[in-house]
């Protein structure tokens, strides 16, 4: 039995390191990394936060409608007495008279309900307002977070791309290398070419080394914009083209001033501003409260409580108050809140004017993207043709080795052109995406 303990051990650690590092490396589609954002983002999940803070806000301002009741009690040690001076009807003319016992103890409970108070109801329409504008803070955030993750998700795909690339090219001029060298010893050509030869391989090396450097920080991008684990591999699955989904359509213009979350934003935010002009003129208003008060109450000069005689009070009733005149400071107030109303107008037409503006940039950019792509995708089939004949001419002897890297770099170039061009096409339509609003 000892001698079994030992191989199924081994074979559970065996077990155990592969589930580990499978665990280790997750395939990982585009809508699966915006679905495990939602969750694992710090900007929405902060978002998230703000808006049931601002949940809680309308709770307190709603609660400024409902009955308070506190409960309060005291007790005052009388060192020197409260006197009264008693007029000379009482036979007492300019004596003081004490007041009172040594010990004073008192004990209430005090109601007070709203009847009538404009700054309240005025306050709830702020909190409520403050919530909306929070609910769409948070779209705009998890829609900038999702044009963000599209961006990072493509950029890591070009540079793997990139990567394969500068592999093939170098393995290319590996391979031409190899072949210099073989007809070097026949005296087909000279060091000159060999030595050519070895410096186009010494740059593919370079290329392909700065390409490589700089998948990590794009991948780590990646990976902090999702919310997992640094540790983990990601094996991205979408391919690196442009999609029926991301063709330019005729959305109307209309469209973007109604679902551009910044836009909503600065409404809603104007209409915060007409809320606190309407809280801060409430302040003319007079206000009206119900009350009650119960007590109960007792003095002595000594200390033996159970023989205190307790008495009990109560009282219920109305409060009016009416502002008459403050200083001038509900009116200056008043005059601020216009200002700040007036300003938020003025932010929100000019961001209209500026959005506009960006939406027929963004459109023309789009139709001069995707032409551009369409060119550098023919470039590109055009200059693999051309590196094939030069490869099949060198084969034969017609050709010559410049004319095959000359092939080879022309073919390269034009496939990282059109690399470039599709991510550029993608970086523009998210933008165009996060301008119109859409969700």
């Amino acid at each position: 039995m000892k001698f079994l303990r030992i191989p199924i051990l081994t074979f559970f650690i065996c077990i155990v390191h592969l589930n580990t590092t499978a665990q280790q490396e997750v395939n990982l589609s585009l809508e699966e990394a915006l679905a495990l954002a939602k969750n694992g983002n710090i900007d929405i999940s902060i978002s998230n936060a703000q808006v049931d803070a601002a949940n809680y806000a309308v709770k307190e301002a709603k609660g400024s409608v409902l009955p308070k009741l506190s409960a309060d009690a005291s007790y005052n040690r009388n060192i020197d007495r409260q006197v009264i001076f008693l007029p000379e009807a009482f036979g007492m003319a300019g004596s003081a008279t004490e007041l009172g016992f040594d010990n004073d103890y008192r004990a209430s409970l005090n109601l007070s309900l709203p009847i009538f108070s404009k700054a309240n109801k005025s306050l709830q329409k702020i909190a409520q307002s403050q919530l909306l504008l929070q609910q769409e803070t948070g779209r705009g955030i998890e829609q900038v977070v999702v044009s963000d993750i599209k961006n990072a998700y493509f950029t890591v795909l070009l540079l793997q791309e990139v990567v394969a690339v500068q592999q093939n090219r170098l393995a290319n001029v590996l391979k031409i290398q190899t072949d210099i060298e073989k007809r070097l010893k026949q005296g087909q050509v000279t060091e000159y070419d060999l030595t050519a030869a070895q410096v186009q391989v010494a740059t593919a090396q370079a290329n392909l080394l700065e390409a490589q450097s700089n998948i990590l920080p794009a991948t780590n991008t990646l990976k902090l914009l999702i919310g997992i684990d640094t540790t983990i591999k990601l094996n991205l699955t979408a391919p690196l083209e442009i999609v029926e989904n991301e063709l330019l359509r005729s959305e109307a213009l209309n469209e973007m001033l109604n679902n551009n979350s910044q836009l909503k934003q600065l409404e809603l935010e104007a209409q915060i501003s007409e809320n606190q002009l309407e809280a801060t003129s409430a302040a003319y208003y007079p206000t009206l409260n119900a009350i009650g008060n119960y007590s109960y109450l007792a003095q002595a000069d000594d200390f033996d409580i159970s023989e205190y005689d307790w008495v009990q009070t109560s009282l219920v009733g109305l409060q009016l108050q009416i502002p008459i005149f403050n200083g001038n400071i509900t009116k200056n107030r008043v005059a601020q809140a216009k200002i700040a109303k007036d300003i938020t107008l003025e932010r929100q037409q000019f961001a209209e004017t500026q959005l506009s503006m960006q939406y027929n940039e963004l459109r023309q950019n789009l139709q001069f993207s995707m032409e551009r792509t369409e060119v550098q995708k023919t470039n590109m089939k055009l200059s693999e043709k051309a590196l094939q004949l030069a490869q099949k001419r060198y084969q034969f002897g017609a050709g010559t080795f410049l004319e095959v890297n000359d092939a080879e770099l022309t073919y390269t170039q034009a496939r990282l052109n059109w690399l470039q061009a599709v991510s550029d096409y993608k970086t523009t339509f998210y933008n165009y995406q996060l301008l119109l609003g859409n969700d």
